[in-house]
Formats: structure tokens, sequence, C-alpha cells
């Protein structure tokens, strides 16, 4: 928690500074006011001081309550002022920071927990910071003053006080002691219960599908009564503070009335004295309330941090190289030895690839399930960076380019077509922002994205979060369209017309290639990728089999059959072949 005080409070750090000042001001006037309480009833009441002097000591009171007030005032300004700026950095960077981050660590971090983190774990820091400036010298310093005061009246009652606040001390150790733990599990319970929460959002589709409502209410149910149990269990252990509290401090105060009776007899202790001893017992009391409430909070806010250190702590993998230009050679993408592992003790994902793609040339990979097609497209784009062998990108390795460059060279269309609240010329633009109408035009009519001039607010027809208002393949040809813009010399479309009909399918590949780039196609279909100039056929992450489509329909068995079942006409030795 104080890496994060350190850091986003330092350009503030004059008002942190500047705030308390304010409400230790306002604490001093709240400890004067028992003293002149005492004169009042000593001297105005019990005294010669009479009617004038209590009408002087009541202005008096009045002057500290006002200046007091406009201390409050000033003081919650600055906290509310430095706390919300505090929690605005540190969400700025906090997503600058994720957004740096490579894909192997934004697996290990869920989606929902970093919604979590950003939202109700640096909120909780953010309060923190406001009770820092408001509460956390303030309240202290009254059950210091009220102690030390009690010395200055009476010593044997200063002894009182001192014992007092000892046991609290001791109260608030345990308890804090007791509900760090439960608040961590706490944020990791409500971890759970959002990634529940927009699994269901994003999928409900699915669920409606599957009639799952029931299944899918039940599951968040059991998470939340957990989440419950553990908040409840905390509320257990923090409730016994309050109690706690006022048993010693009414205790306290019953302690000094009973030495106050034998005080007054043996040394003259007067009724303003005991007066103004009660009053001091009872401002503790406030202040020890509002500590409870601070020890609430800054625990939460210290499990908090940790968690949000946790995420400032990584570092991506993926690290930039030297070179910002390739060299002029005509093999444009080489795997060399090539073995990939999502996860360090899984099965790799892909295995010993060894394969060269010439400029200009269309290659088709396809293979079946859980084959590692998606992985190549992950390693082109250098999403990851292999467990052993190279990827070399015109001619060098592509751990020694620049991330712009490779970001620049390689234009992609994921598996899942992923559009953005907003209008649909605000996507297409998604990855060159100053392209023209002319060239949006020609990026649609390549991706037989017609329909967009259909609609009737054309390029600017909405479109909602995820492309909700779009149909499947709607989505798929924008996704496409955004990737031609972006004009890169490497296009790579994973899966990314798996919605289009055939007839579709064929004009968009057709166009495809007139655009003259180096096209990598990963497809199910082998229709779509039987014109390629290489075909790469992937088993259990191994190359089967490379070559063309005629080629590899008589030497692998795997392209064999994935052309018989998707009843692709072959030639008839190749049947022979079975």
């Amino acid at each position: 928690m104080f890496r994060l005080y350190k850091k986003y409070l330092k350009k503030n750090l004059h008002w942190v500074i500047i705030g308390p000042i304010f409400k230790l001001l306002e604490a001093i006037f709240e400890l004067l006011v028992p003293l002149v309480i005492k004169n009042m009833i000593d001297i105005g009441i019990n005294g010669d001081g009479g009617k004038p002097y209590l009408i002087k000591q009541g202005i008096l009171l009045l002057i500290f309550a006002a200046t007091g007030f406009c201390s409050t005032l000033v003081c919650q300004f600055i906290a509310s002022r430095v706390s919300q700026r505090f929690g605005t950095d540190v969400r700025n960077d906090y997503f600058k920071h994720i957004n740096s981050l490579s894909f192997k660590e934004l697996d290990y971090l869920s989606t929902a927990s970093i919604i979590t983190r950003q939202t109700n774990d640096i909120y909780n820091v953010e309060k923190s910071v406001a009770m820092l400036i408001r509460l956390v010298i303030r309240s202290p310093f009254i059950v210091i003053g009220s102690t030390i005061l009690a010395f200055v009246i009476n010593p044997i009652m200063g002894f009182v006080f001192l014992i007092t606040g000892l046991l609290l001390f001791f109260i608030f150790f345990m308890i804090m002691k007791l509900t760090l733990p439960r608040n961590k599990k706490i944020q990791k319970s409500l971890d759970n219960v959002t990634t529940i929460t927009t699994e269901n959002f994003t999928g409900v589709r699915q669920v409606r599908a599957f009639r799952k409502e029931e299944y899918e209410v039940n599951r968040f149910n059991n998470e939340a009564s957990r989440l419950t149990d553990l908040q409840v269990g905390l509320g257990k252990i923090s409730a016994f503070l309050n109690p706690l509290t006022f048993i010693v401090v009414n205790a306290a105060i019953i302690l000094v009335m009973y030495i106050g009776m034998y005080q007054m007899k043996k040394i003259n202790l007067s009724v303003g004295d005991i007066q103004a001893l009660v009053n001091y017992l009872n401002q503790i009391l406030i202040a020890i309330i509002a500590i409870t409430n601070l020890v609430t909070i800054f625990t939460k806010a210290q499990a908090s941090s940790v968690r949000i250190n946790e995420v400032f702590d990584m570092t991506s993998s993926i690290t930039d190289g030297a070179y910002d230009e390739g060299l002029d050679t005509d093999v444009v993408v080489e795997f060399k030895n090539v073995t990939f592992n999502y996860n360090i003790d899984a099965y790799p994902a892909v295995s010993n690839l060894s394969y060269k793609v010439l400029k200009g040339q269309t290659i088709g990979i396809i293979g079946g399930t859980g084959s590692g097609k998606s992985t190549i497209v992950n390693l082109i784009n250098r999403f990851y960076d292999t467990t052993s062998g190279e990827v070399y990108l015109n001619g060098r390795n592509i751990k020694d380019y620049k991330l712009s460059y490779v970001n620049q060279s390689v234009s992609t269309v994921l598996q899942k077509a992923v559009l953005f609240n907003g209008n649909i010329i605000d996507n297409l633009r998604y990855g060159k922002h100053d392209a023209t109408i002319e060239e949006i035009n020609h990026a649609l009519s390549v991706s037989q994205a017609d329909f967009v001039n259909k609609m009737p607010d054309g390029l600017n027809a909405r479109v909602l979060q995820a492309g909700r208002n779009l149909s499947g393949g709607q989505r798929q040809r924008l996704g496409i369209a955004r990737a031609i813009l972006k004009d890169s010399p490497i296009l790579v479309l994973d899966d990314s017309s798996s919605a289009l009909d055939y007839q579709t399918d064929y004009k968009l590949r057709m166009a495809i290639k007139e655009l003259h780039k180096t096209t990598f196609i990963i497809s199910q279909r082998a229709s779509s990728i039987a014109y390629a100039d290489q075909i790469i056929v992937l088993d259990n992450g191994k190359i089967d089999a490379i070559g063309r489509h005629d080629e590899l329909v008589l030497k692998s068995k795997i392209y064999r059959e994935i052309c018989i079942s998707q009843e692709i006409p072959i030639k008839e030795e190749a049947l022979n072949e079975e």
C-alpha cells in the first residue's frame, strides 16, 4: 500500500501535508473545549465569574466551533480532490500497464480479476487516501492529546487514560490480525463472482440455447453465498470492535468517577475537573469509533494494494528489439525448429515446425481441432515467444525487431471477430485512423461487406458492444475489411470466413488474391485453401505434409480424409491410396 502512496501521492504531497494540518487545527480546538467547560463550571457557576464570565466563555466556544467547522470543510475538500486524483492516476497507469503485458501474462490474469482489481481494489485504496488525510492523524492526536491533558489535570487519572489507550491498541491489533487474511479471500471470491457474471453476459446466447439458466443461477448463487459467508464472518469479527471499545471506555469513565470521588476530598479535585476528564474520555470514544472504521478501511486497502501491486510487478515477456526495418529477401516468414508451450507444464501446442514462406505466396494451414493452427498465428504476430527454435520475419529473428515493426508488417483477422462499441467507420479505422473514404470503400469491396452501403446510416451505422447487432458473417467481413485497410504486406486470416457461405467465401478469396500480399489462410474448409501456393497440414502440433492441393491428396492421408469428408472432388488415383 505504501508503494502506491509513495508513487502516486508524490505530486500532491503538499496537499497531503496541508490537509491534516487543518484537521489538527480542528482537533486542537476540540481538545480545548473541555477546559473551557471546566472553567465555566468552576469559575462561572461555582466561583465568582458569574453571568459575564459564562457569556464570554460561551462566545469562545462558538469561535472554536466555527473555526473547527471551517477547518474540517477545507480538509474534506483537500481529501476528496487528492483521493480522486490518486484513483485516476492509478487506474490510468494500471490500464496502460495491462496493455503492455503479453498474452502470456494476460493468460495468467483472468479477465474478471483484471476488472475487479481496476474497479473494487483501486477504489478501496483510493478511499484509504481520503481517510489518511481526514482521520489518520486526527484520531490518534485526540487520543494522545486527551491522555496528556488528563495527566495535566491529575496524574492518577492520566494513568487511567494511558491503560485505556493500551487496551484499545491491543484490541485493534488483534482485530487487524484476524481480518486482513479474510479480506484477501473476499477479494478472490469477488473475482469469481465477476467471472461468472462476465461469462453469462458474454455467453448469454449459449446459455439460452442449452436452457442452462437454472444451472447458471445456481452456480452464481453458490459463489455469491460463499462471498456472503466470508463477508459475514468478517463482519462478526469486526462487530466485536465497537462493543469492546465501548466496554473499555465506559469502564474507564466509571473508574474516573470512582477515583474522582476520593480525589475531590483529598486534593480538592473540582467538579469541572471531573467533567473535563469525562469529556476527554467521550472524545477518545468518538476517536476510537473513527479508528474502528479506519481499521476496516485500511485492512481492505492493504489486501487490495497487494493485488494491484501484483499486476504492476508483472513485466512483459515480449520485449522490444533494435531493428525497425527488415532485410531485402524473398523469404518473408520462416520457422526454424519451432516448439511452443502455452504453459511450461503443458504438452507442446506445436513441435519442431520448419518451413519457409516466399513473398507474395498464399499459404493455407489446415488440421484438426487442437493441431496448432492458431498457435502459428500467435507466433507470426509475436503475441508469444517460442519455447525453442526461431521465427524469422524478412530475414531477421522476429525477436530482433521493434514490436511496432512487427505490428506494421502483419495484419491479422482473428478467429473471433471483435468489434467495438461505436460506429462502423470508427471500427474500420482502428488500424489506420487516417484512412480515406475511397480506401474504406475498397476494403469493404474486397471483404464482400457490401451490406454496409445498404444500411440507412451507411458507414455511420451504430455498432453495439462486441457487434451484437450484426450477424456473425457481417462481423467477420468487417474484421477482414479492417485488416485490409491497415495495408500490411502480410495478411493473416485465422478461420475468419467460417460464418460465410461458400459463394461469398469464394469471392472473398479471389478478391484477396488480387491484392498480391503474402497471405496466411487458416481454415477448416479445404475448399478455402485449395488454390493456395502452399498448404501446411498439421496433426497434433506437427507438420504432417506440405505441398499443393493435388500433391497433398496423394501423399497426406489426413488431408485426403478432410477433402473426402467435405465432399471435395479428388482424383481417382488419390482414392486408390485409400
